[in-house]
């Protein structure tokens, strides 16, 4: 039978809206669960997922997300981070108020009880900046090449829940779909490959 990379009652997220709505744009909640002992999100998060119409999707999860509110401190330095990702030559969006989601999820990924766990985020310039402030990352597609990895779902598998996202409007590219299909049919019998999971991100 095969294990997880770790321990799974120590294996835990925080998990930006973008993932999430990935998640059930292809029905693989589920699938974090199996990964995940606990998925961690802030409210401007849950805020952005009942916005987008995933509100039910939330509510019927099992377990529940967990929901972590900020201190005051923590949304005076989330909003500085928002300010980084806005202002990032990788990023098409000025308005600091619409990258506050990824922000508060990396202000949560620096809490000291929390450093074990796995950023994930989609959002290119709000992993550059994650990536510049020493946090763990990864994010969907990571995600699912470790599924395949560790034996809970196929390569195919991989590639159609990807294209399941594309189809209802998540920027998953074409070629990086190809090439992500590729690394888990390259790796299924390798392993846990901790660089792949922690690596991949969107073109």
């Amino acid at each position: 039978m095969t294990q997880l990379p770790e321990n799974n009652t120590d294996f835990k997220a925080i998990c930006n809206t973008g993932p999430l709505i990935s998640a059930f744009q292809s029905n693989s909640l589920a699938l974090l669960v199996q990964i995940f002992a606990e998925i961690r999100l802030s409210n401007v998060c849950l805020s952005e997922l009942v916005r987008h119409g995933w509100e039910a999707e939330v509510q019927a999860a099992t377990p529940p997300l967990a929901i972590i509110s900020l201190t005051t401190r923590e949304e005076q330095r989330a909003y500085t981070i928002a300010e980084q990702i806005a202002q990032h030559p990788a990023n098409n969006d000025p308005v600091i108020e619409n990258h506050l989601g990824e922000a508060q999820a990396i202000t949560l990924a620096l809490r000291p009880e929390y450093q074990t766990d796995v950023l994930l985020l989609d959002e290119l310039a709000a992993r550059a900046v994650a990536r510049q402030l020493g946090i763990k990352l990864s994010g969907f597609p990571g995600v699912l090449l470790l599924a395949v990895q560790i034996g809970l779902i196929t390569a195919d598998d991989l590639k159609r829940r990807l294209e399941q996202c594309r189809q209802q409007g998540t920027h998953y590219g074409v070629p990086f779909i190809q090439r992500v299909y590729e690394m888990a049919r390259q790796n299924t019998r390798q392993g846990w490959n901790r660089n792949q999971f922690m690596n991949q991100k969107r073109r």
